[in-house]
């Protein structure tokens, strides 16, 4: 039952204060500690400051910094998880950034650098009479650690993983010199990402890491649904006979923002219904219930609990998730780039356990409440999410009506219900053309709502077109195929199941972290006569950033070739997909097959700078009505 509270020092720092439900002034961590957490995980950055003094935000977090919060930590009774980032600043999948003091280090001499700060950080703690109970041997390291000696080559994952097998062991090493009884913990992001896990862990056991637990990230509106969780869960500890436990995990409270002080990271209108709940205190306290009953669920009681991230995180002026500073350590690996950068705001105060003026909320009674096993009212569906919904069935692929639609329930969350639809029009939507279906949704208490479909049936051409038919693995699979790659032999295009899905669960996704690239994947169709359109959606870094050399997307019929140019339409993650529609120059619609059974060839074409990335998802290729 922990929290990662990293943010305190610098909050307090910085003026804010903090109050129980009563609205009394008290000390956080003892509110904290009557509320039930039991353990506090604070992040240690190597040296996140420049050779001025300039700090790089985020709390701020050093060996001093630390000591302070663990201290306090014990005071109340807590124990102490200690996430060592070997990075000067924020570690995570896109950003693992080598120390300032060990760039002058040959790639060999890391491991040793890892044990020995391992082993002075923590000898730090106990020449202060504090003990740490767990450390975590670097944060969400599922593309490596250690700046681009520990990045994992998933071209090359044998040799990647001895590598940070090597590192992981000698940071094991060192804590284990001065707390031998402490945990260690090994870090993924993408807690739903079962095959991610899998491979990754398979990989450690099979060079014989020996690490106590595994932790996963859990970010419900970025990281898969909760069944996706237990699955992983529930695998990987059935796999490799480890406990689990989810070491982040957030919702927000609120939308409301504060003026030049807030950036909110999560905002209900993109993300509820991505992650299954309202945004509500009542839906903070749902997500932490549901993650707990699946922890509890682990096969052989090797669930352990989970640590909410950064719940006391107030918006306060100065307490900035990075500086500019920051900000240039981070994207660039120096900090002299700061010029370059504005300082950051505040990221997660509206998915905090305290209110902007700092008073508990009673989404913060959930640690103690969990431990009593039972729930004070049941849950019951109470309204329907939506009165009208939005359904694309393609009669190419045999798909039929939905068998359930969303409704919201008096826990704030959002589940599935069974819904009824009119046979009569259900049975209308098996020809191509509009429709609306009317359905019934009986809710809990007997209400029945009434519910229509917008329902557009078309013959999508495109097989499997939002690539969910193409196994558990990142590699592209029939009926799609990588017809060129550069680098050659290289894994530039692939399979992703991580935050940037348009639909369903799964998207192509192409990236190189160090050498230019392009790549070209296709499918094969024969088509008959008739006119036809091709679009597809394509997500990716706004030219200005890192620039596409090419991006398109086309379709061949002998020697003519149809596209649609994507690279100047595409503006960065925020802006979301794009259709290839909104080419005005685009050749992929009118489309003019003259005889039957023609081969065409679909696809999209692509090739960028070091560090350019994109995201491509729901294809279809439907024949025009007269």
């Amino acid at each position: 039952m922990g929290v990662d509270g990293s943010m305190i020092s610098k909050i307090e720092a910085s003026g804010g204060q903090y109050y129980n439900k009563d609205g009394k002034n008290q000390d956080v961590f003892q509110i904290l500690k009557e509320n039930g957490v039991n353990f506090f995980r604070v992040r240690l950055w190597n040296s996140p400051e420049n050779k001025f003094g300039r700090t790089y935000g985020g709390g701020e977090n050093n060996i001093d910094t630390d000591i302070a919060l663990a201290k306090r930590a014990k005071a109340v009774g807590m124990n102490v998880l200690l996430d060592f980032h070997y990075s000067d600043f924020w570690a995570d999948p896109d950003d693992q950034q080598l120390p300032k003091a060990w760039r002058s280090l040959d790639k060999d001499q890391i491991p040793n650098a890892v044990y020995e700060y391992t082993k002075e950080s923590l000898q730090s703690f106990k020449d202060t009479g504090v003990e740490i109970d767990a450390c975590q041997i670097g944060n969400e390291i599922n593309n490596g650690m250690c700046g681009d000696y520990g990045a994992i080559d998933w071209n090359n994952t044998s040799a990647s993983f001895d590598y940070i097998a090597s590192i992981l062991s000698d940071g094991i090493k060192g804590m284990k010199e001065i707390f031998p009884d402490s945990y260690s913990v090994i870090h993924l992001a993408n807690g739903g990402n079962k095959v991610e896990f899998e491979t990754y862990f398979n990989a450690l056991d099979e060079r014989n890491v020996d690490y106590d637990i595994i932790g996963a990230s859990y970010y419900p509106n970025i990281s898969g649904g909760v069944d996706d969780l237990k699955t992983n869960l529930d695998n990987i500890a059935t796999i490799t006979g480890k406990p689990v436990m989810v070491a982040e995990i957030s919702w927000g409270f609120t939308d409301d923002s504060v003026t030049n002080i807030t950036e909110n990271q999560y905002n209900g209108d993109t993300y509820e219904d991505k992650g299954g709940y309202l945004t509500s205190e009542q839906a903070q306290a749902t997500c932490m219930m549901d993650v707990l009953n699946i922890l509890a669920e682990v096969p052989n009681n090797l669930g352990l609990g989970m640590f909410y991230w950064e719940p006391a995180w107030l918006p306060v002026s100065g307490a900035t998730w990075a500086t500019s500073y920051g900000q240039s350590y981070k994207y660039t690996g120096v900090d002299t780039n700061a010029t370059s950068y504005a300082d950051g705001l505040a990221t997660w105060c509206n998915q905090g356990l305290f209110s902007y003026t700092g008073k508990a909320l009673s989404s913060l009674q959930v640690f103690n409440l969990a431990r009593k096993g039972q729930n004070e009212v049941e849950e019951t569906s109470t309204k329907l999410r939506n009165a009208t919904i939005d359904v694309t069935l393609n009669i190419a692929a045999d798909e039929k009506m939905p068998t359930t639609v969303p409704v919201e329930t008096n826990y704030d969350a959002i589940r599935d219900a069974n819904v009824t639809w009119d046979k009569t029009e259900e049975k209308e939507t098996e020809t191509i053309g509009t429709h609306a279906v009317n359905g019934k949704v009986t809710l809990s208490d007997g209400t029945v709502s009434s519910i229509v479909a917008n329902v557009k049936t078309i013959e999508n051409f495109v097989v499997d077109p939002g690539f969910e038919n193409q196994g558990e693995t990142d590699v592209v699979k029939t009926p799609w195929y990588i017809e060129s790659v550069s680098p050659t032999g290289e894994k530039v295009a692939k399979l992703d199941r991580k935050t940037d899905i348009r639909s369903g669960k799964t998207d192509l996704n192409w990236y190189h972290s160090t050498k230019d690239f392009s790549f070209t994947v296709c499918q094969d169709i024969n088509l008959n006569q008739g006119t036809y359109t091709l679009e597809t959606f394509i997500m990716a870094i706004a030219p200005s950033d890192k620039a596409h050399t090419e991006l398109s997307v086309f379709m061949k019929v002998g020697d003519v070739t149809y596209s649609a140019d994507m690279k100047d339409i595409i503006s960065g993650w925020n802006d979301g997909y794009h259709s290839t529609k909104e080419d005005e120059e685009s050749t992929l619609t009118h489309m003019v097959i003259d005889i039957d059974n023609t081969k065409v060839t679909i696809g999209i074409k692509g090739g960028g700078v070091a560090g350019a990335w994109g995201h491509n998802d729901d294809w279809s290729l439907v024949k025009e009505i007269a």
